[in-house]
């Protein structure tokens, strides 16, 4: 045991045996570039594992060589990484990856993609892409990305986007048109576009030539432009509209429009052979050398259409269908036949245009015009002149009318002072449905590709007239149709000049009637274009109503609004009908409801409503719906249950409010109405006793005559209220020149009815026209509350479809400004159809060429006063007229 006392031992000083320090220095050294070995090593891996490649089976390919990598690295796992013999050893490994053909080539068509992502991004950013060529492109990478060949590599792109139908329409603007024009330098009536002769039965030379020019650029001109416009850019484009078009699409849909392209192409066929009949109708002063031409054409067209070559060539395209043969190739000439057709067919028009031009036959008499409207002060001086002679001529003429008219009440009987009314007899209440039923019982109805759905009156005349279509290049029914189309046109233009260069009384007459019946058709269309434009604010209300209620939505947008819905939830219950056997007390006993699937279906057919529509029926039969399906049908049901009684009483309040407007408009439910002078007209007495003597035979016979209701006609209580003082008798002469013979005593009351015949038999002068019998009429039912057709405004246009002319207005009717002058009347905007109703006159007038338009006065006025500012108008007016409306 050691002790304090022990002997302490000493150490000698520790020597180092290796040099630590620089051990030290060695090893951080060798780990620096291990550190640096590995991650080489690592970032060169991570370069290849990163690459962007698109298509699964490239992304799997480098997976297996990624993988094939971390098995060799596997074995050198242990291995000094400072060594960068051994990295650039593991490095060439990855090298080797990249340096693949399959993944160079997976790693250039991913480029590619992204490319070309980048372009179309950009363009649809702009809004110059389409949903087509979005398509057609996303159709290419995603047949690429699930490619099951290595080999395969991504050879599309992305096709930047041409409007084509923009650009088709610029070379339709380009495309001459074809233009025909007619002088005409005679006066002529502005009623009926007949010449005005002279006494002597010559033409009347006007002041002014008017010429009638028409222009029109035909459809099949502008197709064959169009097929020689294309470019390869335009060939690319319509592949890609072509393919999306047909995405989906059976063969059964390609034979569907390869017949409607044969359809088309015979249709443009029968254009060009009814247009050329036309043109050799209605041209009498062409050459022979020019009528050979043009029949030549027309032959051209019958033999293509009579030789079978456009039924071969149908044949031979369902062939190439069936066999599915160039498919891709087949869609593009398909749809590029089909679309060029429809937008050649939309563009083609035909213009027509009206122009006063100088006349070299009148230049002394326009030179004298001109020299008139210079003089303003010698206008002046002649209607101070004139005064005093108008005077003497107005006293001759008074004294002169007052003997005629003595006459007149005497032989004719009297014609009492006339207001306009309401129809007192009961006529069924109108609305816009039934307007509309009248509009189509006269036009008759058409499919969009012209396809007669319903017969009208005009195709019923026209099928009665076809036998007197006698050119034989015209060899069937629809070609006989449409050249009465064409040459009804024509007339619209010029009656006198298509009439004689005809020379077919048959046609003449079927051309008048047509164009009576056409007249009409205006005439209601304006009515109910009117009253639909007026009742649209109840229309507004209901969409106002369901602003706030939610519809259904699809992705985030709206698929369908409330009001949508509604409206086809309204629209479906028409399509429903009830039969069953009639009951023994005129009811019905156990009947079955139906609805009419397929008419409610054909009604929305390419409609955004079809999809409902289908979900619709499939619930009616019982079918099971999809989750969307039932979602349709539920917002459908929950909205017309919540809204249906405030909506039902909106469209009641429109109705009625249509029904009033066309009562007081329609010119069917107004008359005339006047109270003859029994008492003190012989004859007015005579043809009263004659008539109900008429009558009361006719009822004796028939046991009725034409009233509305049992009561209305009885010989016995006529004979009873006869036989009472102070019994009135009035007619009320209705719209179509008809009329009834009112006997009251304002107690009872008796009518007996007139067709226009009997009227114009027994009281001639009633019965008698007069232009200005139908203006307030037409007034009422012009939505524009005018005369002239075209409606209201400035434009200078109006003129040539005015009422009235220089010829009507005594003063101007024998001087050079008859043909110059013209007129309308406007009624005011409140006009109910009351005594209350006022109008203004308003004057057109042509000088050099150019018609100034503008009104007689600054004030409306009754229809009488109207009547007789235009009695008064002359060269003075029209003067002051220039000098105001400048």
């Amino acid at each position: 045991m050691a002790s304090w006392t022990d002997r302490i031992p000493t150490f000698n000083p520790y020597v180092e045996q290796q040099p630590v320090d620089a051990m030290l220095k060695v090893g951080m050294y060798k780990q620096q570039k291990y550190e640096e070995g590995v991650q080489r090593i690592q970032t060169s891996i991570d370069n290849v594992a990163g690459l962007d490649i698109a298509a699964d089976l490239d992304k799997k390919y480098l997976q297996s060589k990624l993988d094939g990598l971390g098995n060799n690295l596997n074995f050198v796992a242990g291995g000094d990484f400072s060594n960068f013999q051994l990295v650039n050893s593991v490095n060439g490994m990855t090298k080797e990856i990249v340096k693949d053909t399959y993944i160079q080539n997976a790693v250039s068509s991913t480029a590619q993609i992204r490319k070309n992502q980048k372009i179309l991004e950009a363009d649809e950013k702009a809004g110059k892409s389409s949903v087509q060529n979005r398509a057609k492109f996303e159709e290419g990478v995603g047949q690429y990305i699930n490619k099951i060949h290595l080999k395969d590599n991504y050879n599309g792109k992305y096709v930047r986007y041409t409007d084509m139908e923009k650009k088709l329409r610029e070379v339709a603007e380009k495309v001459k048109e074809v233009e025909n024009s007619v002088d005409d330098p005679f006066k002529r009536d502005t009623t009926t576009g007949k010449h005005l002769m002279d006494r002597n039965g010559n033409p009347i030379i006007d002041d002014a030539i008017l010429s009638i020019t028409t222009k029109g650029k035909p459809a099949e001109k502008i197709l064959s432009n169009f097929f020689s416009s294309l470019d390869e850019n335009d060939k690319e484009q319509l592949g890609i509209d072509a393919w999306y078009h047909y995405r989906g699409k059976t063969a059964d849909n390609f034979k569907e429009d390869a017949v409607k392209n044969y359809e088309d192409s015979k249709q443009m066929l029968n254009d060009r052979i009814i247009q050329k009949n036309v043109e050799l109708s209605t041209s009498p002063n062409l050459t022979r050398a020019e009528k050979n031409k043009i029949e030549a054409e027309i032959n051209d067209a019958n033999t293509m259409l009579s030789d079978g070559s456009l039924n071969k060539q149908l044949d031979a395209e369902f062939a190439q269908i069936d066999a599915n043969e160039n498919v891709e190739d087949y869609k593009y000439k398909l749809y590029t036949q089909k679309f060029l057709t429809n937008l050649a067919k939309d563009i083609s028009y035909q213009s027509y245009k009206q122009e006063i031009k100088t006349n070299p036959y009148a230049q002394m008499d326009m030179q004298r015009r001109n020299l008139q409207f210079s003089y303003d002060n010698a206008a002046r001086d002649q209607r101070n002149q004139d005064r005093r002679f108008k005077f003497d001529q107005y006293k001759f003429g008074v004294e002169t009318a007052f003997k005629a008219q003595a006459l007149k009440d005497k032989t004719d009987g009297s014609l009492p002072p006339v207001t306009n009314q309401a129809l007192s007899t009961d006529v069924d209440t109108p609305n816009a449905g039934k307007l509309n039923a009248e509009i189509i019982a006269l036009a008759g109805e058409r499919t969009k590709g012209g396809g007669i759905i319903t017969y009208g009156q005009i195709d019923i005349l026209t099928n009665q007239y076809l036998d007197k279509v006698t050119k034989s290049s015209l060899k069937t029914s629809q070609q006989k149709a449409s050249y009465l189309d064409y040459l009804s046109r024509e007339y619209f233009k010029n009656p006198e000049k298509v009439v004689n260069a005809l020379n077919n009384p048959n046609l003449a007459q079927y051309l008048e009637k047509r164009r009576a019946l056409e007249i009409t058709i205006a005439q209601k269309q304006a009515l109910y274009n009117g009253v639909k434009a007026e009742s649209s604010v109840y229309d507004q209300q209901q969409k106002d109503l369901l602003k706030g209620q939610g519809g259904v939505n699809y992705k985030g947008k709206e698929w369908y609004s409330a009001n949508e819905l509604y409206n086809f939830a309204k629209d479906a219950e028409t399509y429903y009908s009830t039969s069953g056997m009639a009951g023994g007390t005129g009811g019905s006993a156990g009947g079955t409801t139906r609805l009419n699937s397929d008419a409610l279906l054909k009604a929305y057919k390419g409609k955004k409503e079809e999809p409902l529509v289908k979900a619709y029926i499939k619930n009616y039969n019982g079918q099971a719906l999809t989750p969307g399906e039932k979602v349709l049908l539920d917002q459908t049901r929950n909205i017309k249950l919540k809204f249906d009684p405030q909506i039902s009483q909106i469209n009641r309040n429109k109705r009625q409010f249509e029904s009033d407007y066309l009562a007081a408009r329609m010119p069917e439910r107004q008359s005339q109405v006047g109270t003859l002078d029994y008492d003190g007209n012989a004859a007015d007495k005579k043809n009263i006793k004659a008539l109900i003597g008429n009558k009361i035979n006719e009822f004796n016979k028939l046991g009725q005559v034409d009233v509305n209701k049992l009561g209305d006609f009885s010989p016995t209580k006529l004979a009873a209220l006869r036989s009472k003082k102070n019994v009135l008798y009035t007619v009320e002469k209705k719209y179509d020149g008809s009329a009834n013979l009112i006997v009251t005593d304002g107690a009872e009351t008796q009518i007996i009815p007139m067709t226009s015949g009997e009227l114009t038999r027994f009281f001639p002068r009633i019965a008698e026209g007069n232009p200005w019998s139908d203006v307030k009429n037409q007034v009422m039912s012009s939505p524009s509350r005018t005369t002239n057709v075209l409606g209201t405004g400035d434009d200078s246009a109006l003129a040539v479809n005015s009422k009235f002319s220089g010829y009507q207005a005594p003063h101007l009717s024998n001087t050079v400004l008859a043909p110059l002058v013209r007129f309308d009347v406007e009624g005011a905007a409140d006009n109910d159809g009351g005594d209350g109703d006022s109008f203004i006159l308003k004057m057109y007038v042509n000088n050099n060429n150019v018609w100034i338009p503008g009104y007689i006065g600054n004030k409306f006025t009754s229809l009488a006063s109207v009547q007789e500012q235009m009695k008064q108008i002359g060269p003075g007016t029209v003067s002051d007229f220039l000098k105001i409306n400048k």
